[in-house]
């Protein structure tokens, strides 16, 4: 059983793109939570709004990208 197909590929490079920024949002929230000892309030402030900024565009584009893939009919 072949996990990628001509007729999905798009999808599976959809997801490779959506695994690809989750892990670099997982990665920020290691450094931070590793080096908010070493920083001062601020810029721990500013690290934490980025990534809740960042993980909120993740989950908005992520969901408005399924949509279109489902109202366009491309799941089928």
């Amino acid at each position: 059983m072949s996990y990628i197909t001509k007729k999905n590929l798009n999808l599976r490079i959809q997801q490779l793109i959506i695994l690809i920024l989750h892990l670099v949002l997982l990665k920020w929230i290691w450094f931070t939570l590793s080096n908010s000892g070493a920083m001062d309030t601020t810029t721990v402030l500013i690290h934490f709004s980025g990534i809740a900024t960042m993980g909120a565009l993740l989950i908005f584009g992520c969901a408005k990208w399924a949509r279109r893939r489902y109202v366009k009919g491309l799941d089928d």
